[in-house]
């Protein structure tokens, strides 16, 4: 199965391209006009929460927000600077743990 044929839609759960056999991104409940969805990518090590990343927000609709999930210490740089140059404001990032932190990023 090549990488692209990985990640695929079914019923609003995006598989990861990364890691086929975890649903990764999955719809959040969001009051508002924008849906939420969760990306999960504890566990992985850089570049692959980005990676993950840039191919779930093409599936996103313009105003829907990905939050996500990661352990990886380098992507506190590259997930905020990936999003300030393509333009998708940051609306929430915190760190949840020792080593682990969520940003939100909302496709504009």
């Amino acid at each position: 199965m090549s990488f692209l044929n990985r990640f695929r839609t079914a019923k609003n759960v995006v598989a990861s391209p990364v890691s086929p056999d975890v649903d990764t991104v999955t719809p959040l409940d969001s009051p508002g006009e924008g849906q939420r969805y969760q990306l999960n990518t504890l566990g992985q090590v850089c570049p692959f929460p980005l990676v993950e990343a840039k191919q779930a927000i093409k599936k996103l609709n313009t105003g829907d927000e990905l939050v996500i999930d990661f352990d990886c210490t380098q992507a506190t740089d590259s997930i905020p600077h990936w999003a300030a140059a393509s333009g998708y404001p940051v609306t929430h990032f915190e760190q949840v743990g020792d080593a682990a932190w969520t940003i939100t990023v909302q496709k504009a």
